[in-house]
């Protein structure tokens, strides 16, 4: 019975702490990068929010791969918080293509 208050214990605490991890990486993903507009006016390109640059990074390419688009391209921005219909981010990663 100890044992299985333990487990129960162990498994609540561990799902609480995921669930209030808060994504630090935005995806910006512009389907078209020769009218890309600058992170500031971007809040529409917003395609996904991550815990990682790794995953965003990952994202952005597979978006890249599998997009019909003409000429796509994406950001991952870092800590970005939205003020109305701008965006601020602390940094930003291009993708490296």
């Amino acid at each position: 019975m100890k044992l299985r208050l333990i487990c129960l214990i162990t498994f609540i605490t561990l799902g609480l702490t995921a669930c209030t991890d808060s994504p630090e990486w935005t995806l910006l993903y512009y389907p078209d990068a020769a009218v890309k507009p600058n992170v500031e006016h971007s809040g529409e390109f917003i395609s996904g929010y991550y815990a990682s640059i790794e995953q965003c990074h990952a994202k952005g390419k597979g978006l890249l791969r599998l997009s019909d688009d003409k000429n796509p391209d994406y950001i991952c921005g870092h800590l970005c918080v939205a003020d109305g219909k701008n965006l601020m981010c602390k940094n930003q990663v291009v993708s490296g293509r």
